[in-house]
């Protein structure tokens, strides 16, 4: 019967919901069409594989603006509150996942695990075999380590911490740039997108005056983000004219310039909604976690056309996504107020995650 704040708190902001369901629809449809094989004229469908980029993003902007007002109220942050509740968030379904992965695994005779899966070290010490979504699911516990101490370090150094900030910005980009990386999958890459969100949210509360000009030109905004992923779809057709950024880098200009538009006003917020976002996005996780299996069974069934298929493998995710959400994911969430470590504070009136 509890109503935790993270429950709640996309209903606060309807565009959220549509860019976390967004996101995870565009996840789906694009490992979809590498699972069924589609031609070339579809290749502009699997630049959804980027949506990972979008959950970055929103992870930023969601858990930046708790850490940054209770920052700005407490002038500290409570780390063992915001780590217990992310992980009694994450860590549940994922394991729940995960043990159901390596109990298949020794089912078709492979006993030798790969035990990093177990402490979200696999997007650095494992070719990935099998699980392979979970390499974004590192990003965001290490993450999730580093963000709040990190936050706390730069408060207290006051303007300097901007400049620590602005760096710690840039180094997954120098990286990727020098060629810094085994794989692209790494934390150090890839990290920049969750530290720009929170770069947004801190925009956001400690920069009022930035932030309004910020929202007053959103559109303007907004729309140069429209045009980037126009050229982004259309390079996929014509590699020849590619944008010059790599794509990390184009994802955190385009998506930020959506997600900047999607909380600037009461009218965005509320214009940017389709019916039935809240309830995929709600289930966006578990539908991340369990669409590979469902890719795999409709693969075995050898279907007749990609429309089917697709529509197939939907309908086995919700089903196996709905029983994830209401046996794991949410009994849990909603514990998270029945003990002092866990339970939100005043400050907790922002959007979460």
């Amino acid at each position: 019967m509890t109503q935790t704040r993270e429950r709640t708190a996309s209903a606060q902001i309807p565009s959220l919901d549509l860019l976390r369901s967004w996101a995870i629809a565009s996840v789906v449809l694009a490992h979809a069409c590498l699972a069924y094989g589609v031609g070339p004229a579809l290749a502009p469908l699997q630049l959804g594989g980027t949506g990972v980029d979008l959950f970055f993003l929103l992870s930023g902007w969601l858990l930046g603006s708790q850490l940054m007002r209770e920052l700005k109220a407490t002038g500290s942050i409570r780390l063992m509150r915001f780590w217990s509740r992310r992980w009694m968030r994450t860590l549940p379904a994922y394991y729940a996942v995960l043990f159901f992965t390596f109990g298949q695994q020794m089912v078709k005779g492979n006993y030798d695990l790969d035990w990093s899966f177990l402490w979200f070290g696999q997007n650095y010490f494992s070719a990935l075999p099998y699980f392979t979504v979970s390499w974004s699911l590192c990003v965001e516990e290490h993450f999730y380590l580093a963000i709040a101490p990190f936050s706390s370090f730069v408060f207290s150094l006051g303007r300097r911490g901007v400049l620590l900030g602005a760096a710690v910005l840039l180094v997954p980009f120098v990286s990727r740039t020098l060629g810094l990386y085994g794989h692209l999958e790494q934390t150090h890459v890839r990290y920049d997108a969750c530290l720009a969100g929170v770069a947004l949210a801190a925009i956001n509360v400690f920069l009022p005056g930035a932030w309004r000009r910020l929202c007053a030109a959103a559109p303007l905004i907004g729309g140069v983000g429209a045009v980037l992923y126009s050229w982004f779809v259309f390079a996929r057709w014509h590699p020849a004219y590619t944008p010059p950024l790599d794509e990390p880098t184009q994802c955190i200009i385009i998506y930020g310039s959506i997600l900047l538009l999607a909380v600037s006003s009461e009218k965005w917020r509320r214009a940017l909604y389709v019916p039935g976002s809240a309830y995929l996005a709600k289930r966006a996780y578990a539908v991340y976690l369990l669409h590979p299996e469902s890719l795999a069974l409709m693969t075995r069934l050898h279907l007749p056309s990609f429309p089917l298929f697709l529509a197939l493998s939907w309908v086995v995710t919700l089903g196996a996504a709905e029983v994830l959400y209401r046996v794991v994911e949410l009994p849990i969430m909603n514990a998270r107020e029945r003990y002092r470590f866990s339970a939100s504070g005043h400050h907790a009136a922002a959007p979460s995650a």
